[in-house]
């Protein structure tokens, strides 16, 4: 687990006991996922950056998701050392408490994201490399990782995922896992909005004005809905065990929203409506199984 046992006393700080630090690492949990951004906000501090501490801390919005995907690939290991791939890990936030968990992991992004925040998830032990995936077959033998999470990048491809999804394939274990999340295109808000006229893209002045000089827009450029996932799954050889659509886990919404120095906790959690009704919302529409959340959530095994 490399340097984590050196690293204990800065996560203990963050978590506020040794106690509580030490249940988070036995099995995920949402104070565990936060001790793990508390540690990368220290060990990623830069100086001419002063936005990048509160950015990574306000990646705990994504949390939902990604203790999902691990308490999946712990429940399927069985007691057995699971493996883990995380494509387009960015921060390397899943890795890192992955590698925790006991979780053999390897992490994989760009050269922009892994110059900038692959140290931290070394120090972990995490095997962290850069690979554009659209472009180079990914940098490791076949079959020889149980899972890869594949969590929200796939609608940022500028081009079809095919040759991504066909070499996960390779790199998986027979009988492996891919654990994909993507913007649900046909969720109930998209509905709303255009039925109100309104776009369900990016936000234009984000596309038309704040990326206008970059080679290749960074947003999102292909949204799915249910079927059309499922269809690229089954077409690049795997047998799709789940897929339906989700909300985001009210609970990280509602910390982040607490932290607002802003005035009452009812204001706060007025001003932070946005976020937290829809997560609300996922309950009901969970409940009465409709696939109206904002989130597709795929899992796909290898034949």
């Amino acid at each position: 687990m490399g340097r984590l046992s050196d690293s204990m006393p800065t996560l203990a700080a963050a978590a506020g006991n040794v106690g509580a630090l030490n249940q988070d690492f036995l099995y995920p949990s949402l104070a565990g996922f936060q001790s793990i951004l508390e540690l990368l906000a220290v060990e990623l501090h830069d100086e001419t950056d002063p936005a990048r501490e509160e950015w990574i801390r306000g990646s705990l919005t994504a949390a939902g998701t990604k203790l999902r995907a691990l308490e999946f690939i712990l429940k399927r290991s069985n007691g057995s050392q699971a493996s883990v791939l995380d494509v387009g890990a960015q921060i390397g936030s899943l890795t890192m408490y992955a590698q925790a968990l006991g979780i053999r992991s390897a992490a994989l992004d760009l050269p922009y994201f892994e110059a900038k925040f692959s140290r931290a998830s070394r120090t972990f032990g995490v095997d962290y490399r850069c690979c554009d995936v659209l472009e180079e077959l990914l940098p490791f033998a076949d079959s020889c990782f149980d899972s890869v999470t594949y969590l929200d990048v796939i609608e940022h491809h500028h081009r079809s995922p095919a040759r991504v999804l066909s070499e996960i394939h390779r790199i998986l274990k027979p009988g492996g896992c891919l654990i994909i999340t993507t913007p649900n295109q046909a969720s109930i808000y998209n509905r709303v909005r255009l039925l109100l006229g309104k776009s369900i893209s990016d936000r234009f002045e984000y596309f038309f004005r704040d990326t206008a000089e970059m080679h290749v827009y960074p947003g999102h450029h292909r949204e799915y809905v249910r079927s059309e996932l499922i269809s690229a799954l089954t077409d690049s050889g795997f047998d799709v065990l789940q897929c339906r659509a989700i909300d985001e886990d009210v609970r990280p919404q509602y910390l982040l929203a607490r932290r607002d120095t802003r005035g009452s906790l009812p204001a706060k959690l007025w001003r932070h409506k946005n976020e937290l009704a829809p997560a609300l919302l996922g309950y009901l529409w969970s409940a009465l199984r409709l696939p109206f959340g904002r989130v597709l959530w795929a899992v796909a095994e290898k034949r």
